[in-house]
């Protein structure tokens, strides 16, 4: 059985706060029958019902994760992923509740299975993996909603080991890294947390995230983190 050490956090960003519009960002953490699954969604701006598709993506990757085997095909899960997901909107159109979605499953025996749809980024002590999708006229990330393609996705499949990391995050965090420091980062938030009650460790991160370094930032932002204790 795998034991880890893990926490989530989602700060609303100052752009939002001004304008007097909710949190876009939805992340989430849980134990399921076959391991642990963190989950990432960044709901899209300019989308009416953004903040409802991210909270919906993530309850539907867990509702269906909870259910299936860990060996289940990346297809099936992802239709499986994506019809909870529309069922759950109801009549909220798809079009309007547009979200990216990071997900991370690991199992019990220590094996990590990832797919992102949309921008943000998903870090292990394997592989930095971030994906943006862009134009020279900005950014037009898809996610679900928007995409109906399995091609979209990126699926990764490999083994961790005691003390590897996985970190999920949004653009709203990502973007401001410099490129090759992901993992730096993730290793002192990880330092940082040690021998805190998840309780300290939820108010010390929100407040380096509501305190961002970078000037004028606008965006919410979420992470999950999820160390392997062995």
């Amino acid at each position: 059985m795998v034991s880890i050490q893990q926490i989530s956090v989602s700060v609303i960003g100052p752009g939002h706060l001004f304008n007097g519009q909710p949190n876009q960002d939805s992340v989430l953490v849980k134990s399921v029958p076959t391991g642990w699954v963190a989950v990432v969604c960044d709901g899209m701006g300019s989308k009416l019902h953004s903040d409802l598709g991210s909270k919906l993506a993530c309850l539907a990757v867990l509702n269906v994760i909870n259910k299936v085997d860990f060996i289940i095909e990346s297809k099936e899960l992802i239709k499986q992923i994506y019809q909870r997901w529309l069922n759950a909107l109801g009549d909220v159109k798809a079009k309007d509740a547009v979200t990216t979605c990071l997900i991370c499953w690991l199992s019990h025996k220590g094996e990590l299975r990832t797919f992102q749809l949309g921008d943000g980024l998903i870090l292990t002590s394997k592989k930095v993996l971030e994906h943006v999708d862009s134009n020279d006229f900005g950014n037009i990330t898809t996610g679900l909603g928007k995409s109906r393609k399995f091609s979209d996705w990126e699926i990764t499949h490999h083994q961790l080991n005691k003390g590897d990391v996985i970190a999920l995050m949004t653009d709203g965090i990502s973007e401001d890294i410099n490129q090759g420091l992901e993992m730096e980062f993730v290793n002192a938030i990880s330092e940082n947390i040690k021998g805190k009650s998840i309780r300290q460790a939820k108010t010390w991160l929100k407040n380096e995230f509501r305190n961002w370094a970078t000037p004028n930032h606008t965006d919410d932002k979420s992470l999950a983190l999820l160390v392997i204790n062995k």
